[in-house]
């Protein structure tokens, strides 16, 4: 019985694991770019927005087989509001989709992978 819990604990690890290895490449680009616009962000408005991006403390959606990574976090330091970066991918590099409707085409669509760090509430 404990070798058969333990099958299922492992098998369940590597079906996890292996459900985001592909999409990573993409996650890991958005990600970057996220991290140097918050740097950027920080730099404009000294005090009020969190110094970098932290993943750990953040959603991430991946959308259409990859199409669209989905960001969302808090970049403003004692705000409770959450903020949604999409970034699309041509050829293989990650662009900011300014003006995106995330949150619509989030409820709309179901994400090929998702990333839960932080609750949302709607």
């Amino acid at each position: 019985m404990k070798k058969l819990i333990a099958l299922i604990a492992v098998a369940t690890l590597v079906i996890a694991g292996c459900s985001s290895g592909k999409y990573t490449d993409k996650i890991d680009k958005a990600v970057k770019k996220q991290e140097k616009y918050q740097k950027h962000l920080a730099k404009e408005h000294k005090g009020d927005v969190e110094r970098k991006f932290e993943k750990k403390n953040s959603n991430i959606y991946v959308f259409d087989k990859g199409k669209y990574v989905m960001i969302a976090y808090k970049p403003i330091k004692d705000d409770a509001e959450v903020h949604h970066y999409t970034y699309k991918f041509k050829d293989g590099k990650a662009q900011y989709i300014k003006d995106f409707k995330a949150k619509g085409y989030a409820q709309k669509h179901k994400p090929d992978y998702k990333e839960e760090n932080m609750d949302i509430e709607s």
